[in-house]
């Protein structure tokens, strides 16, 4: 193959002949690319896009002289001697003019629409609502923007064409928010509610149940949006506000930091079925709870145990948790599609028991033969909780859940002879 270059740098290119409507007969063809640069540069005006202002050469901006150079070339040098007499004859009464051909870099346009879409993005934000002193309070959604890029590269694209620089109006597209003020409003309804006894005699306790409520309090849960009660209460550390207080661990008795709030989750629960929400997660504690009926509980485990609950209306759904010093209530607000009339009750049913046993502990501190109850025993039970609907005087019952307790044993300390050490 030949080497156009080379040969270029060798030829003139024959009079009449015209690069861009420069003429450029007579040039070698290094002169020629010398007097095109020099007479057809890049427009140095300014392409503003919106507040951001560029230059043509941000985009690579140029024109391709030396393909058009190397044709001019080409034609100058082909052929013999009297085909060039022949060429330059008709040259001087049709001039031939070349274009050369001019670009930019569509990948650099594409990154700069890019770059000025991701800077005027600007998100959507839903109404939301809380409830203050019984009424509600609905703060109004935002529409959001994004901008159009296919749009705006076309519109960088004309005008770097246009070779006279100007300026570009941004394109925008509107996004709407996906829950409005009137979505919130018609999710008002008090869909479900359940109130569970507060033993107000351990201060601890207490203390753990206003925190984990006041978590729970006012949480929205959004159409098809599941609530963690683990994430919604946090994690249960002193930083968080809790402190140490009963709970059971492993089945028995103890004390553990954020003792208690399981009766948060245990009244939410109730009232998630009350509001007929989907119950995605649930699990009843090992040992039957004072608070709650059998069934009717939810304990947590952090990083294990969780009670999950999802929204499967169309509309937003309000949870609101309120603890005096008597009762833990909680409230869930939504859309009402049921019929009227329709009543929710739940039963407790039980299917077997397991008895406790009698463990017998001898205790030298105890006068022989004494007896000491340490702690009182339970029997462990299975229970089946069922979901009653009523409805036009007909009624339909529903297994909701399966609760197996463990039982309790009872501890008896008794009082025994301590043996007698003799020294050798």
């Amino acid at each position: 193959m030949k080497n156009l270059l080379a040969l270029c740098l060798a030829v003139a290119i024959l009079p009449n002949i015209y690069i861009n409507n420069v003429e450029v007969g007579g040039l070698e063809a290094h002169e020629a690319l010398e007097l095109l640069e020099a007479t057809c540069p890049i427009s140095e005006e300014k392409i503003t896009i919106g507040e951001h202002a560029y230059t043509f050469a941000d985009f690579s901006t140029g024109y391709d002289f030396q393909s058009a150079i190397n044709e001019a070339v080409e034609f100058s040098q082909d052929g013999g001697f009297f085909a060039k007499l022949k060429k330059k004859r008709n040259l001087k009464s049709n001039p031939m003019n070349i274009t050369a051909k001019y670009s930019y870099d569509t990948i650099k346009v594409a990154e700069t629409a890019t770059q000025i879409a991701d800077q005027g993005q600007i998100a959507p934000i839903n109404a939301t609502y809380t409830l203050e002193n019984g009424q509600f309070v609905i703060t109004d959604e935002k529409i959001g923007q994004k901008i159009d890029i296919p749009t705006l590269e076309a519109r960088i694209i004309k005008v770097l064409s246009s070779q006279t620089g100007g300026s570009v109006d941004i394109p925008t597209i509107q996004i709407q928010p996906s829950l409005t003020s009137e979505d919130f409003a018609k999710s008002t309804n008090l869909l479900g509610s359940f109130t569970t006894p507060v033993d107000n005699g351990r201060p601890q306790r207490s203390q753990n149940l206003a925190t984990a409520s006041n978590y729970l309090h006012n949480q929205i849960i959004l159409p098809d949006e599941t609530l963690s009660v683990c994430e919604v209460l946090r994690p249960r550390i002193l930083e968080n506000g809790y402190v140490e207080a009963g709970q059971i661990i492993g089945g028995l008795p103890a004390q553990g930091v954020g003792g208690g709030i399981c009766q948060i989750s245990s009244t939410l629960y109730m009232a998630a079925l009350h509001a007929e929400m989907d119950i995605l997660e649930r699990r009843n504690h090992s040992l039957m709870v004072a608070y709650s009926g059998p069934a009717t509980d939810a304990t947590l485990a952090e990083g294990l145990i969780d009670l999950k609950i999802r929204n499967h209306t169309n509309y937003p759904m309000l949870v609101q948790s309120t603890l005096n010093r008597r009762s833990h209530t909680v409230n869930i607000y939504g859309n009402e599609n049921r019929p009227l009339g329709r009543q929710i009750t739940f039963e407790s049913i039980l299917v077997e028991t397991t008895p406790h046993e009698d463990k017998f502990v001898e205790c030298t501190n105890l006068p022989p033969d004494y007896t000491q109850i340490a702690s009182f025993g339970m029997d462990g039970a299975k229970y089946e909780l069922y979901k009653i609907i009523t409805e036009n005087g007909e009624q339909k019952r529903t297994k909701v859940n399966t609760s197996t307790y463990r039982p309790l044993h009872r501890i008896v300390k008794i009082g025994v002879q301590p043996e007698l050490q003799f020294a050798d």
